[in-house]
């Protein structure tokens, strides 16, 4: 991949990309990308997308840890595909050291709701929890840790944000697991049957598919976790990452 290439994209800062498209309530969808095609991705992305830079950089780490039931009522909620479920983690934003309690809402209209508010410690974290979701903090547990490289793009005249997630590492316990050959390329918008991305996508003969970072990690590491109704893309996932 030739970094220099993002030097050729306008850049605009966090408080204009949180002016403009912040998307707290939004739809979501997103697309399967091979590292070899990120390149040519970006360049196809230059003329249309500002991209993000905060302090001289355009590359961010991120750090995330979920939370879950004993059960993991959430994982099995979205495998079933159950309207009206919830995604709880922590989010850190590794250069800056911020963190963030996040409580995403998928609702039966498949509308993504996101709640997010800075934080300093778990109490402050199940106190945000149970004041969204009625659930009891207490009864949460931290379910899998992640870690991946973010670039962000603003579409210049659309409300349409990209998020371009690759160094994928998951965490859980004493076992890891890491996809150095894929980009989780997702796409945050007030309507997706008018993004523009998915135009480029289409040059590249890549179709959506949806597999979230925390069901993703979950089922890569617990061999034994039920996946039927994501073995299909599960498997799509590992033969492009093995192929890449």
């Amino acid at each position: 991949m030739n970094w220099d290439l993002l030097h050729f994209f306008d850049t605009i800062s966090l408080s204009y990309l949180e002016d403009r498209a912040l998307l707290l309530n939004r739809k979501e969808i997103k697309f399967l990308v091979p590292i070899a095609l990120l390149e040519s991705v970006l360049k196809d992305c230059k003329n249309d997308y500002d991209l993000l830079k905060i302090n001289e950089l355009t590359e961010f780490k991120y750090s995330t840890n979920y939370y879950d039931t004993s059960d993991l009522k959430f994982y099995f909620d979205h495998h079933n595909g159950k309207g009206n479920r919830f995604k709880i983690r922590e989010r850190e934003y590794t250069q800056t050291g911020q963190k963030y309690i996040e409580v995403k809402t998928k609702t039966n209209k498949n509308q993504t709701i996101k709640f997010r508010n800075i934080i300093d410690n778990w109490s402050e974290s199940k106190e945000f929890i149970e004041a969204h979701t009625k659930l009891i903090g207490s009864d949460l547990h931290q379910s899998l840790c992640s870690e991946y490289t973010r670039i962000t793009l603003l579409h210049k005249q659309r409300k349409e944000k990209v998020t371009l997630d690759f160094n994928l590492a998951f965490f859980e316990k004493q076992q890891s697991i890491q996809y150095n050959n894929l980009v989780i390329a997702e796409v945050k918008a007030d309507n997706i049957s008018t993004i523009h991305f998915n135009t480029i996508m289409k040059k590249h003969k890549i179709r959506s598919g949806s597999l979230s970072k925390y069901c993703l990690g979950l089922i890569s590491l617990n061999s034994t976790l039920k996946k039927n109704n994501f073995k299909m893309i599960f498997n799509q996932f590992i033969n492009a990452n093995n192929n890449g």
